[in-house]
């Protein structure tokens, strides 16, 4: 008899297992919906403000080029960004052009991995900077960025 009370048992311990196991796949957390909306403007500004610390950006004739691949590449993809605000004027977009140009320069003079000519690496960080300048003056027109406390 103790032999047919173990073989019974045998589906109702593995039903109990698949409905403990089952209950487990949710155990993970919500599913993302998504990307979240973009932060704006002001976001963009408060980037620009950290970056402008950078020996990158304050002396960029005086810097090892180099050194600032970290800087080229964390300001990379602001000109994207600031493309694609809504409602902004042609000065937002000529110096998002702008910093686009000396990123590229950065790059393709083989800046970052100092095999680039130095007068040429110091132009385009040079013009990178003035660059950034120009945005964060351009960015500071906009309300949402106006009214940014900091």
């Amino acid at each position: 008899m103790r032999r047919n009370s173990v073989v019974g048992r045998g589906p109702l311990v593995a039903a109990v297992l698949l409905v403990a196991l089952a209950g487990c796949s949710r155990e993970a957390g919500p599913i993302p919906e998504g990307q979240g909306q973009d932060p704006g403007p002001a976001a963009l500004d408060v980037k620009l403000e950290a970056i402008t610390g950078d020996d990158c950006f304050r002396a960029p004739g005086e810097v090892y080029p180099p050194n600032c691949e970290k800087y080229v590449t964390q300001l990379s993809t602001v000109p994207g960004t600031a493309r694609g605000f809504t409602g902004v004027g042609p000065g937002l977009t000529e110096a998002a052009d702008d910093l686009d140009a000396g990123v590229r320069a950065y790059r393709a003079n083989g800046c970052a991995g100092g095999e680039g000519g130095g007068d040429a690496c110091a132009t385009a960080l040079s013009d990178i900077s003035v660059a950034v300048k120009t945005l964060r003056t351009e960015l500071s027109a906009l309300p949402d960025v106006a009214t940014r406390t900091g």
